[in-house]
């Protein structure tokens, strides 16, 4: 294991207890957040990227920085409004019941949210970056990330399938 599958293990395993204790009205939110974030950070990272002055921050790193800040500030928005929701309905669901679906969903969000990670890793770092190419959890991610990339605005797209190619190569020299 490398870093990077300790850090899919840490977030995925976070996100299954998070929903175990938070249930699945939060849950649904907070996905319906990743999805929002994702889609306004695809489209505005260049942007975003460009407010950042570029002598506090490697110009290297400021597009994984605006894609990031973007994708957080829309999904913590969004989940907000689920908390907001959730006491406005004041849903008491059977406790249970909640919390299991809360960590299904959970489970789904850790994927989810370490997919979009692994997408952005893939574009904007280096093609066929250690950091990835030496995972063992990385190639479980790769067809979904894959998939996912078909709503990339053409430019990040062309960068994410140059550099993907160099990984699925790197994937198997290190398998």
């Amino acid at each position: 294991m490398n870093a990077f599958d300790i850090l899919i293990t840490v977030i995925t395993g976070f996100f299954i207890i998070r929903g175990l204790f938070r249930g699945f009205i939060k849950e649904f939110f907070s996905i319906l957040g990743v999805f929002a974030g994702f889609f306004v950070a695809t489209r505005y990272y260049g942007a975003a990227a460009s407010l950042i002055p570029g002598d506090i921050l490697n110009p290297a790193y400021l597009s994984i920085v605006g894609f990031l800040i973007l994708f957080i500030f829309v999904y913590f928005i969004i989940s907000v409004l689920g908390v907001i929701i959730k006491y406005l309905l004041k849903i008491t669901m059977l406790g249970l019941v909640d919390r299991a679906f809360g960590a299904i969903s959970g489970t789904f969000k850790g994927v989810l949210i370490t997919t979009v990670l692994l997408l952005a890793l893939v574009a904007f770092l280096p093609a066929g970056s250690p950091f990835i190419t030496r995972s063992r959890l990385a190639p479980h991610l790769i067809s979904t990330t894959e998939k996912m990339a078909f709503v990339l605005p053409k430019e990040m797209r062309l960068q994410f399938t140059a550099n993907l190619k160099a990984v699925k190569k790197g994937l198997a020299v290190h398998p």
